[in-house]
């Protein structure tokens, strides 16, 4: 990111939902956004995996676009974000909820690749990027945001949370 103080937009907003899905065969796990009018449920075959439907939450996705220097960042490698309620201590997102106490709320950033198994996960401008834009309108004193990528979830599976679907997100 440049030296500007960003104000971040949402752009590129599309309602729709986070699909995930397993391998039966081998256990793996895989998300990704869908806008289609209803969830896919299809099973199919990939390669050496067997993807069957598991489960899906209702989501939004969208890129970011600061309205003063007109930087974007595409966000296409998050799938959707999940307000964290875990707090095991075996847990990186766990601990980050306990040690920041009450007064800051954790979003998971969640991509594309839940296992993780291509080593890549949401990047880190646009994690950057997210926790400015949850903050940039907040007053002193008030609750804080802090995003984090799904890679520091011991167990993505077992992480706790809310699934964000709302487009208004920092609306006062």
């Amino acid at each position: 990111m440049n030296a500007c103080s960003h104000v971040w937009k949402m752009v590129n907003v599309r309602a729709g939902y986070l699909v995930v899905e397993g391998c039966y065969h081998c256990g793996a796990r895989t998300s990704f956004f869908s806008d289609e009018a209803g969830i896919p449920v299809d099973e199919y075959k990939e390669g050496s995996h067997f993807w069957e439907y598991l489960s899906s939450s209702q989501a939004v996705s969208f890129d970011l676009r600061c309205s003063k220097c007109g930087e974007t960042v595409d966000l296409s490698d998050m799938a959707g974000l999940k307000l964290s309620t875990y707090d095991d201590p075996d847990c990186g997102v766990g601990r980050l909820n306990r040690d920041l106490g009450r007064g800051t709320s954790v979003y998971v950033a969640l991509c594309l690749d839940s296992r993780h198994e291509g080593g890549r996960c949401v990047s880190d401008e646009g994690v950057a990027a997210l926790t400015e834009y949850f903050n940039q309108r907040l007053r002193p004193g008030r609750k804080k945001f802090v995003v984090v990528p799904c890679k520091l979830c011991n167990d993505i599976d077992l992480c706790r949370g809310i699934v964000i679907a709302d487009t208004g997100l920092t609306e006062f």
